[in-house]
This record gives C-alpha cells, structure tokens and sequence, in this order.
C-alpha cells in the first residue's frame, strides 16, 4: 500500500468515523418541551417534531400541560434543576419566576443566524426581551396575540339597514373607526326576536356587540382593551399612577353600558373565546375576537362564513396617547430555553421550526406574526377568509400595549383592572371611587416594593 493510499485509507476512515460519532450523538438527543394547549402544541407534535426526528435523528418530545398547572409545573423542575424540559412555555408575565433558569439567546441567534427582525418591533420588545436581563434575548415567539374587531358585512351593506342607520344617525353604516360609533353601531343592531335584520324576521333576539364578561380574566380581558385605547398605561417613569385620569372613568362608564345594553347576558359567564359561536350562529353584528377564534368564526356552514369583517379595534376620540386604533395588550406566548445541556440543539430546532420553515408553522399552528406570514401568497391563499383577516391582524401587531416588566405588573394592573372593572360593573361602587382605591393601592404597593418613597 503506497503511502497516498495509507492516508486516503485513514481519512476516509476517520471521516466515517465522525459521521457514525455524530450520528450517535443525535440519536441519544432528546429535547423536551413543556407546551401549553393549542393548536401550535398540536403542530410540534404532530408534525415538527417527527419531521425534524426524520432529518437530523434529534427526538423532540413535547408535553402538553393543563394551562392550570402549566407554570408550576415548569417552575418546579426548572428551580429543582431536574432537566426535565429543554423548553418551555413562556409568557411575558411569567418570566420573573424563570430569570435565573433560561440562557441568553443572543450568542445563538448571531451564531445560527435567527433573523428577530422577521418580527414586529413590539412583539420582541414584549415577547423577547426583558428588563429583568437588559441586552439579553431571553424567549421566542411562537403565539403572540392581540385582539381586533370582527363585523357582520353583509348586515353592514344591506340597503335596508344602510338607510335605517343612516336615517338615525346622519351618517353612513361603516366599521366603526371609534369607540364612540361602535356604540351606535351596537345598539343599532340589538334586536329582539320578531324584528326585522337585512330583509329577514328574526327568530333569535341578535345583539350588537359581545366580549367575554364572565368575572375575574373574562371582564378584565375585556375591559383592559378599552382601557389601554385610552391611552392610559398604568403609571410613569415615576412610578406616578396615570390611571387617576377622568378619562378612566369615562372608559368605565361607557364599557358598563356597551356591556349591559348591547351583550348577551351569557356573557357574563364566557372566560373568553365562547362568544364566539354565537357570532357564527348569526347572533351577533360585532364582536372582539382574539385571532385564535378566527376558526370557530368562518366555520363551514355557519352563518358568519364569507360574510366576517375583520380591522383592528377602535380608535378611543381624545385619547390621552395619540393613538390612531384601538390599542389593547399584546397577550400569548412563546417560548423559553432552559439551561440544561441541550440548550443549543434546542435553540437550533427552533430556529428551523420557525424561520426554515416560516410558512409551513403558519399552516401548521395557525399562528402568524411573523413578516413572512403576512407576506406568504401561499398562507393567504390556505384558507378564504386569511386574505382579509390577515393584513387586518398585521395591522393589530402594529399598535399594541406591553406590560411593564415588573414583578408586581399581576397585582397592580391586571388584578387592579379585575377589582375596579367589577365593581364598576356591578354597582357596588361608582366609577370615582373604584379609582380612588385602585390608585391608593397601586401606590401602597410601589412604595412597599421600593419604587418610591
């Protein structure tokens, strides 16, 4: 044997030698993933996960948690480093329990090439960084989400409703731009059982509007939209509560009378997507819908299929933030990386998931925020109704509000959203003196905390 070929001979060797080591090592990888219910969860484990098993030899193992028990679980085996789950579910206001257990994402993201510009500016400033790791990438998005607005259109442009309407109000029958014309438009079209709605007798009384009402996260869900339009946030730089603006009770005043004289009464039992059948079912003119409801909407066969508008909600007249459209919280989730020695084969599975195969997550779990999945002719075209939901709900993601990350964001805004909203609501106190409370708590609790003195 010449030495040409002892070399050729060993390289060859050694290179198949590394391949079989490589091989090895990707079939003794298994990456876990803590997931929340949903069609995204479906989608990694249905799909993604045996597909990417079928290219690299990495198992991905995801685990579906009851939304209950989802957090403590994760923050069990992340504070117990057991290891367990490589990834988990994150969202935004849960991240104070898990800021010593995640990696930096930066050195992954430079290194593999993950593009965070693909994302609305407000979706990484919410979803991706945290002030609790300042220049830090600390999760990715997988299903971020606002709400928008959803209207009958073929009820809108029916030429006897456009001439009642306009009849009543001096104006045209459109979408309403603003809270004050949803108003209108809402009650214009309550109805009883009996009367008339676009040429036809009415079997079913049909309301104008409907959010979830049911008490505690279904009020408070959707009540903190109308509250954020407004352009209020909660409070400064200074730690100076805003929400002592009388324009927090105007949002009060009316949301109570939008709710109470336009809405089903079953809403005051719905947490938060279950209205949404009756707006399929042809009972409703208007609704707010998050964007994981667009399916039970354009359900094939019911009422509202083809004929659904969708824009982003409306714009609060004289708000204190120059916003022009509704401004509500930007909610949903993503995902963590957690320390433990897969952290970069889990990150590099991400990466595929969800920016090597941008569309094909969109098909798959239905969740879109990305630049490309409102770019995507081939997501537009997947299902009838994507062509107009899909630039209204990219419009959405444009003017959204991130919670303060800070640990007592829960306690000082959104449970002090749920006490003063329900009370408002019920009448066991006035506007004025929920607010009252709400702002003298809101100040006892930073100044516990150390943010004043």
């Amino acid at each position: 044997m010449t030495d040409l070929t002892r070399r050729s001979t060993l390289a060859t060797g050694l290179a198949l030698g590394l391949t079989m080591a490589g091989s090895a090592m990707a079939q003794d990888t298994t990456i876990r993933w803590a997931l929340h219910p949903g069609a995204e969860a479906d989608a990694v484990i249905n799909y993604f996960a045996p597909k990417y098993e079928e290219e690299t030899g990495i198992k991905v193992v995801g685990e579906i948690l009851p939304p209950n028990q989802l957090r403590d679980q994760m923050s069990i085996e992340a504070i117990g480093d057991t290891g367990r789950f490589d990834l988990g579910y994150h969202s935004p206001g849960w991240f104070g329990t898990f800021v010593d257990h995640v990696v930096d994402l930066t050195p992954y993201i430079e290194e593999h090439g993950f593009d965070i510009d693909a994302y609305p500016p407000l979706i990484v400033d919410s979803h991706m960084r945290s002030a609790a790791r300042p220049g830090e990438i600390i999760a990715l998005p997988t299903t971020p989400a606002a709400p928008m607005l959803i209207v009958r259109e073929d009820w809108f442009s029916h030429p006897d409703e456009q001439a009642a309407f306009e009849a009543e109000f001096g104006r045209e029958l459109t979408v309403p731009a603003t809270w004050a014309e949803l108003r209108e438009v809402a009650g214009f079209f309550t109805r009883d059982a009996g009367e008339m709605l676009a040429g036809e007798t009415l079997e079913q009384p049909v309301y104008g509007w409907t959010d979830a009402l049911g008490s505690g996260a279904g009020i408070t869900r959707s009540f903190i939209v109308v509250l954020y339009s407004t352009g209020v946030s909660g409070w400064d730089e200074n730690f100076e509560p805003d929400i002592t603006n009388p324009i927090v009770v105007e949002a009060a005043e009316y949301f109570v009378d939008l709710a109470q004289n336009t809405a089903p009464r079953e809403a005051q039992n719905w947490g938060f997507l279950e209205g949404l059948e009756m707006f399929r079912d042809g009972r409703l003119a208007t609704a707010t819908m998050w964007p994981q409801g667009v399916g039970t909407v354009e359900a094939e066969g019911g009422d509202a299929a083809g004929n659904t508008g969708y824009s982003p909600l409306p714009a609060w007249e004289n708000n204190i933030a120059g916003y022009t459209q509704g401004t509500p919280f930007l909610g949903g989730g993503g995902v963590f990386v957690f320390d433990t020695p897969n952290s970069e084969e889990a990150f590099k599975f991400l990466k595929w998931m969800l920016q090597d195969n941008e569309e094909e997550w969109g098909k798959q779990s239905e969740q879109f925020s990305r630049a490309g999945h409102f770019a995507s002719d081939e997501l537009r075209n997947l299902r009838p109704y994507y062509p107009s939901f899909l630039p209204a709900y990219e419009q959405v993601l444009q003017s959204v509000f991130i919670r303060q990350g800070i640990p007592e964001y829960g306690s000082v805004m959104w449970n002090g959203t749920t006490d003063f909203i329900t009370d408002v609501f019920s009448g066991d106190l006035t506007p004025e003196q929920a607010q009252d409370r709400w702002a003298r708590s809101m100040t006892d609790a930073f100044r516990r905390a150390g943010y004043i003195e």
